[in-house]
């Protein structure tokens, strides 16, 4: 499965099952990934650049263990 786009708590994220990352003072920081799919709203790719425009790159170890990613 491809990390999905979303906000949460009014921060932008990327979220998959068991990983998620939000993007918080300016860095991509690892979150709890239950809290951001119970809490949080999936947004399509075009709207998460509206709403937060383009941010750096997820860390190299962000999905890392996904062969999907």
């Amino acid at each position: 499965m491809e990390p999905k786009f979303g906000i949460w708590e009014d921060l932008p994220v990327r979220w998959a099952p068991g990983e998620a990352w939000a993007f918080i003072d300016g860095d991509w920081v690892r979150v709890h990934s239950s809290d951001v799919g119970m809490n949080g709203a999936e947004l399509d790719e075009e709207s998460f650049f509206n709403l937060f425009g383009r941010l750096i790159a997820l860390p190299a170890t962000a999905f890392h263990g996904r062969p999907d990613r």
